[in-house]
């Protein structure tokens, strides 16, 4: 089984817990914040309105006291007030700014500010004023000190608290996640490996569909893909052999028909020579007897003259289709000494192109087979660059690199698209005589570039 190693970072099961992670780190903090700043504005609304109520008790009720001048009385009552545990300092001003009554550790130096409200102290203590009033006179002040510390005592309680059971939360939603998405990463790995199997070809793989859900409808997809792939490869494999077994005996049967064709045209040509070759040497002696016997008959001299000329040309056709059919040269002397006949003949028969030829040394002992495909394929080459190339050099390249024989044909002729070409007859039958070798053609050819044959041919 393969097994493919993904980057932590780009794992589908670290993604998913780094995920629910940070957004339930972000929801639980949203939260948080929002339920501390609701118990610090409650406290500090409880704080406010207590001491508001507190204050303007005082100051309704201390009035008649400092009417009256009786201080003993007022602050015995205030004693009575002053049990209120965050109540950390009672005093009472007369109209003076004088201290009358002090309860608690009240400053009397270094007077407090009045704040606006506990949430906007900086010293820890909530300090408020109010005036004494008597049938709108005033007759002083009550000033209150409230300590924050139980209130901040209370909200950091409720942050402790509440961080602790967001800390809580997030553990358990990482171990639930990480315990979902084992089990789905798990699955999900399974397909992926499973599909890497695939890719390397090993059809026979399956993954296991254990819960019918949108992972198992998947694996269970899956399996039915791998199944269909696999039925539809060993189709394709199927048809592959056949196809290459029918293109094996296509090469089979065109390398026997060229070797009956090429059989054929070496028994023509002998048979030409042999006795078609035989019948004009003796007609042509016969001729010359009858004229050398004829000196006074002018008439049957001059038949018999034109006999001869008649023959001798016949003789040359029958030797032309001869040289066609089978060169002999190709026979004794091999493939290069064969081109270089054919080349010399074609050139005759074309001044107005110059043909190159260079072969390697190394180029000799080649099967007839060999000899005789190579020499077709060059004689088919210069007869299509008579009749379509127009061009006016020719390179033939036949030379050998350590076991493959090669043969380049190139031309500066017209040449030809190769998208929009059809191929002819010509081409056909070099492709088939090249794969009768188990050889490689290769055809380059651009408008007014020329065309470019390259062959190989492998040497056992």
């Amino acid at each position: 089984m393969i097994n493919q190693s993904i980057p932590l970072l780009q794992s589908l099961r670290c993604r998913l817990i780094v995920s629910v992670v940070v957004i339930e780190i972000v929801m639980l903090s949203i939260l948080v914040w929002n339920n501390i700043s609701i118990i610090q504005t409650t406290h500090t609304d409880r704080l406010k309105d207590t001491a508001d109520s507190i204050i303007q008790q005082i100051a309704n009720t201390s009035g008649n006291y400092m009417v009256a001048v009786d201080y003993a009385t007022l602050e015995d009552y205030l004693k009575n007030i002053t049990h209120y545990k965050e109540l950390l300092y009672l005093a009472i001003l007369d109209r003076d700014d004088n201290v009358v009554i002090s309860l608690g550790p009240f400053p009397q130096k270094n007077r407090p500010a009045i704040d606006i409200s506990p949430a906007k102290t900086n010293d820890g203590v909530y300090d408020i004023a109010e005036e004494i009033k008597v049938a709108d006179q005033p007759m002083g002040k009550v000033l209150l000190g409230f300590s924050l510390r139980i209130m901040q005592d209370a909200i950091e309680k409720s942050r402790f608290r509440g961080i602790s059971i967001a800390i809580i939360e997030i553990i358990l939603t990482v171990i639930v996640t990480v315990i979902i998405g084992l089990g789905l990463t798990r699955r999900l790995g399974m397909l992926s490996n499973a599909a890497a199997e695939v890719e390397a070809g090993n059809y026979s793989v399956t993954v296991d569909t254990e819960v019918c859900d949108e992972v198992g409808k998947t694996a269970t997809a899956f399996n039915r893909m791998v199944s269909e792939v696999s039925n539809r490869t060993q189709q394709l494999q199927k048809s592959e052999a056949r196809s290459s077994k029918l293109l094996q005996e296509n090469r089979q049967l065109i390398h026997t028909s060229l070797e009956i064709q090429e059989a054929e045209r070496k028994h023509l040509a002998r048979e030409l020579h042999d006795e078609l070759g035989q019948c004009l040497t003796a007609i042509q002696a016969d001729a010359e007897l009858i004229r050398d016997l004829s000196n006074e008959d002018k008439r049957i001299t001059t038949s018999a003259t034109a006999i001869m000329d008649v023959s001798s040309r016949v003789y040359d056709v029958v030797h032309s289709m001869m040289h066609r059919l089978r060169p002999g040269i190709l026979d004794n002397l091999g493939l290069v000494e064969a081109l270089k006949d054919e080349i010399k003949s074609w050139e005759s028969r074309n001044p107005l192109t110059k043909c190159h030829f260079t072969f390697s040394e190394n180029v000799s002992e080649l099967s007839e087979h060999t000899n005789i495909t190579l020499y077709r394929i060059v004689q088919e080459c210069l007869t299509n660059i008579t009749k379509h190339a127009n061009a006016s050099k020719v390179n033939i390249v036949l030379s050998k690199k350590e076991n493959t024989l090669l043969l380049d044909v190139s031309d500066n002729g017209t040449g030809f698209d190769m998208k929009s070409h059809n191929r002819g007859l010509g081409l056909i039958g070099m492709r088939e005589r090249v794969e009768s070798l188990n050889g490689h053609l290769q055809i380059e050819s651009k408008i007014n570039a020329g065309v470019k044959i390259k062959i190989s041919v492998p040497l056992k």
